[in-house]
């Protein structure tokens, strides 16, 4: 802290840095006051994990939602987060419930972002329907009927897990809503950059 006060004393640089960067960060991670619990024992699941060879990419958040698939989302300070991806429809237009399912997950902290089609992890900021980070049991996320997420059936949507900070491993299981199901019946899990490319040639 010392070295820190030094460099401002030389530079007025640094006052206008921290101005700007204190306020970022604390918006990224607000207060958890909520606590969704799983849903009903119906709802399908989709497991996964994150090990170091994962997949990552550099995480945006927000707190909008958008079914257009413009939700304005911000880049996060954190980078480097291991991700998964699934491909889901809806089957009714009633709001859909992802909910990270805190009794068959071993990460701490997760995060939830559900995409339009196409998902670019090179542009994550771009076609965001919504963004969750902590509205699960603890720090784990859920995007719940509260948040009223209404899709359009037949069309294709990505749901990305994510590590809320990088080197985070372990096992996740996501849970849908019953009007929600993985595309063609199987889910898209694992994916890479690479994979995801040749989907769309």
């Amino acid at each position: 802290m010392r070295t820190l006060k030094m460099m401002c004393l030389f530079t007025a640089v640094c006052v206008t840095t921290i101005g700007l960067a204190l306020p970022a960060l604390a918006q990224e991670k607000k207060l958890d006051n909520v606590n969704i619990k799983p849903g009903k024992a119906g709802f399908q699941m989709l497991p996964g994990t994150f090990d170091a060879s994962s997949p990552t990419y550099d995480r945006i958040y927000g707190n909008d939602v958008d079914a257009a698939c413009g939700a304005p989302m911000l880049d996060s300070a954190n980078n480097g987060m291991a991700f998964d991806i699934f491909c889901i429809e809806v089957t009714d237009s009633a709001p859909v419930e992802i909910i990270v399912d805190p009794t068959l997950t071993t990460i701490s902290d997760t995060v939830l972002t559900l995409y339009c089609d196409p998902f670019d992890p090179m542009a994550p900021a771009l076609n965001v329907v919504a963004y969750d980070d902590d509205d699960g049991m603890g720090t784990l996320s859920a995007l719940t009927a509260s948040d009223d997420i209404r899709l359009v059936p037949g069309r294709e949507y990505w749901v990305v897990v994510s590590t809320y900070g990088a080197g985070m491993y372990g096992s996740f299981t996501v849970q849908l809503s019953e009007n929600a199901a993985p595309c063609g019946g199987v889910a898209v899990d694992g994916a890479t950059w690479g994979d995801l490319k040749g989907m769309y040639r």
